[in-house]
């Protein structure tokens, strides 16, 4: 500029070594350097992990989930105490004592005594384990009725769907506990055939869950070049569709047992399930309801179990919904 000017503009290299940043990091409040070093530190180490395996992240976002992880602890801790319960104590399922009869809980009979001097605990344990049988053998059969036909209802479309789902709504419409107590009048008296009659009623709801997946995967891509491979339909079914409802599958049975629990007891209530002498849940508190009035620990110590079972049961169904949903977010380490 001309020598008059007011202004001296300083040459390149002057304003490079002049130059400052903006601010510092010392100059932000709370943020110092090793801040900044241990925050770059953390980002680089997020990116440097190796990607978790669908298994690895399921189970994260499972110990994650505090209702799921109460439902299983307490579920494991009912069977065990309904299996080593009877081992400790000093009388059988059947053994009875009429001179103890209607005791309340003691030391030697922590339930007390029914009305002919049988134990309740005893009897408590050995019906929750049955429950459990036929609630096990129900929500089993009907989970793999359910996938097979609603996995082929899918697939396969055209009249095959349109038959399977037909059948599953005539089964929907159908009021479940009048044809069970039907059902149960005639088959209903061994536990292996009630699971069977229970879990005649109980396929759809798999049905249904399984049929709404297989249509949102059957025109993927890996999906249509097995078929274009010339795998066959089993192949194709059982390789590559069949793997991919496990997570939807899984959630259903642990809810479904649940359901299957409480219909049991209540058609043991009714006296159309469980015939001596044998006995469930439902059974103790139907021959409990007569002395609801005079002596009702008989009635509510195997209620309150059926209401655990399901709690627990549900709790952790809802635990693994969550958890096999490749949609959740809860990945915290």
């Amino acid at each position: 500029m001309d020598e008059g000017s007011d202004f001296d503009v300083p040459e390149a290299s002057d304003r490079s070594e002049e130059a400052v940043p903006l601010f510092s990091v010392g100059e932000v409040e709370g943020f110092s350097a090793e801040d900044a070093a241990h925050y770059a530190s953390d980002e680089l180490e997020g990116l440097s992990d190796a990607p978790k395996s669908f298994g690895r992240l399921a189970w994260t976002r499972f110990r994650h989930h505090r209702l799921a992880l109460l439902g299983g602890i307490g579920l494991v801790s009912i069977v065990l105490m309904f299996i080593v319960g009877p081992m400790l104590s000093d009388y059988t399922f059947d053994q009875y004592d009429v001179a103890d009869r209607l005791l309340g809980p003691s030391r030697d009979h922590w339930f007390g005594t029914d009305e002919i001097g049988r134990d309740l605990f005893v009897r408590t344990a050995q019906g929750g384990l049955y429950s459990l049988r036929i609630g096990l053998i129900a929500a089993v059969v009907a989970t793999i009725a359910g996938t097979l036909l609603g996995a082929v209802a899918a697939y396969f479309g055209g009249w095959t769907d349109g038959f399977i789902s037909q059948l599953i709504n005539l089964l929907l419409i159908v009021p479940a506990l009048i044809v069970l107590s039907v059902f149960s009048l005639y088959f209903g008296g061994d536990a292996n055939r009630l699971a069977m009659v229970l879990a005649f009623l109980l396929w759809t709801r798999i049905a249904r869950v399984v049929r709404g997946v297989v249509l949102s995967i059957k025109e993927q891509e890996y999906i249509m070049a097995a078929r274009a491979s010339g795998a066959s339909h089993a192949r194709v079914i059982f390789r590559h569709v069949l793997p991919n409802v496990i997570g939807p599958v899984v959630v259903e049975v642990t809810l479904l047992l649940g359901t299957v629990i409480v219909l049991e007891s209540t058609l043991s209530f009714l006296g159309l399930g469980v015939q001596p002498p044998n006995a469930s849940l439902g059974t103790l508190v139907a021959e409990a309801k007569g002395s609801i009035d005079d002596d009702p620990l008989r009635v509510l110590t195997p209620g309150m179990f059926i209401v655990l079972i399901v709690l627990c049961v549900n709790f952790l169904g809802d635990g693994l919904r969550d958890a096999l949903d490749p949609r959740s977010r809860n990945e915290r380490n």
